[in-house]
């Protein structure tokens, strides 16, 4: 059966690597649309934990973790040699800076090579990471490439960005909050964007994976800029004995 038509009919098998704020949300989006999910993480305290129905993150309520289990449509592992048994594998896993504030991709090219020993025809890898342009389709294919399978033909290949947004009671959960999806070539875009139109209800395709990792990059930037110069007013208007929520209130 072919990957489209297994994604259609919840019949692919998803893994996540990377269980954190962004990886745990995501297993819950791919459970609720009636997927078998592999949790992939190399911390082995938050792979026992998940196995015994425990959480670790304050939005990811226990009993969510333990329907996952009652309904044996989940199971967390260290082991990424099952990375075999996936059919979709998306790369969620942290991207630090280092000491000289330049990206620190060791995470995401651990995983690609871990994936790259057990790839297969047919497979879709996702990186929703937060990068730099040209990481999925330059850095993330060529480790997938060495292995003598091309991107577009052999697998599919794309980059979604992980999304959220605090605080906005409009788009509180994972479903609601529109999601950009891209891939190496059309018919890796195709791909991907019928495996997460079963999770969230809005999917906002681009041209290209360099796009939607500047896209977010965007995203990022901006946020972060507003944050600040908030955070510069307040301590201006504290110092003219201003109330900056009444200001923001205003």
């Amino acid at each position: 059966m072919k990957l489209l038509e297994k994604i259609k009919q919840r019949n692919a098998v998803i893994g996540v690597i990377g269980l954190g704020y962004v990886g745990l949300p995501l297993v819950n989006g791919f459970i609720e649309a009636g997927f078998k999910v592999i949790g992939f993480d190399e911390n082995e305290k938050k792979v026992a934990a998940l196995k015994k129905g425990k959480s670790y993150i304050k939005h990811i309520p226990a009993s969510m973790i333990g329907h996952w289990l009652s309904c044996k449509k989940f199971r967390a592992t260290e082991n990424l040699q099952e990375l075999k048994k996936v059919d979709v594998a998306i790369i969620c896993v942290p991207t630090p800076v280092n000491e000289y504030r330049e990206p620190d991709l060791t995470a995401i090219l651990t995983a690609t090579a871990s994936i790259a020993k057990c790839l297969k025809k047919e497979q879709l890898i996702v990186l929703e990471s937060t990068t730099y342009p040209g990481t999925t389709d330059e850095d993330v294919r060529g480790v997938l490439e060495k292995t003598g399978f091309k991107a577009g033909r052999d697998f599919y290949l794309g980059f979604s960005p992980e999304r959220v947004d605090p605080n906005n009671k409009d788009f509180m959960s994972t479903s609601s909050v529109p999601k950009i999806v891209s891939g190496y070539s059309n018919k890796c875009l195709s791909v991907v964007k019928a495996l997460y139109d079963t999770i969230v209800t809005e999917t906002v395709p681009v041209s290209s994976t360099k796009v939607a990792e500047a896209a977010k990059l965007l995203e990022n930037i901006y946020r972060a800029v507003n944050i600040a110069l908030v955070n510069e007013l307040k301590m201006l208007f504290d110092r003219m004995e201003i109330d900056v929520w009444e200001v923001i209130d205003a």
